[in-house]
Parts: structure tokens; sequence; C-alpha cells
């Protein structure tokens, strides 16, 4: 009988488990937005801007990992920060309805 309200108690938790939606990711507000940005390290060129990598830049994947230069796509539609010297200091690869929701706040 125990191992039957062990597995009970554990289906349960499951359930519960797989209705919780997970929040979305915040993204910053100052950020800049390129669309089919190149991801080329130690280069991003956004538009007709191309700006350098900092030495301690972060990528952000989709998922919100911090990603390796070499994982990231080399192409795409991106949130990106610069530091005090122009250099990229900080890059959000965005999801299709992140991007959307960025060219329509644009407009």
């Amino acid at each position: 009988m125990s191992a039957l309200r062990h597995l009970g108690a554990g289906l349960t938790l499951l359930v519960a488990l797989a209705n919780t939606g997970f929040a979305a990711r915040s993204l910053p507000t100052d950020a800049q937005f390129a669309e089919d940005a190149r991801l080329n390290y130690p280069f991003v060129t956004a538009g007709k801007d191309t700006l350098r990598f900092a030495a301690s830049a972060r990528i952000y994947s989709e998922q919100n990992l911090i990603i390796m230069p070499a994982a990231a796509p080399t192409k795409a539609n991106v949130l990106f920060k610069t530091d005090i010297n122009g250099e990229v200091s900080r890059v959000w690869i965005l999801t299709d309805d992140e991007a959307r929701a960025f060219k329509d706040k644009e407009k």
C-alpha cells in the first residue's frame, strides 16, 4: 500500500508541475533592437553598424542561457547593449514572438 501512496503522490506532483507555466524572461527596456543582426565573433553587425564584442560580453540564447560565441547563430533578431566604450556587452537572441513585439513597438 505504501508504494501505491508514493506513486500517487509522485503522479500528483508531476501533474502539478506540468501545469505550471514558465514566466516570460525579463528583457531590458533600454537595449537596442536589431533585426537580422549578424553575429560573427568578435563583431556584431546591426543594420549598417559593425560593433565589436567587449571582452566580458555575454550572449543569452532564446532559452535565456549564456552561450559561447561559437554556439550563437550567425544571423538572428537580437537586443543588445553597449558599454561605456561602445562595445557590445550583452546580446539577447530573441524568439520569434519577442522579435515581433519589438518590431511592433518600433512602428
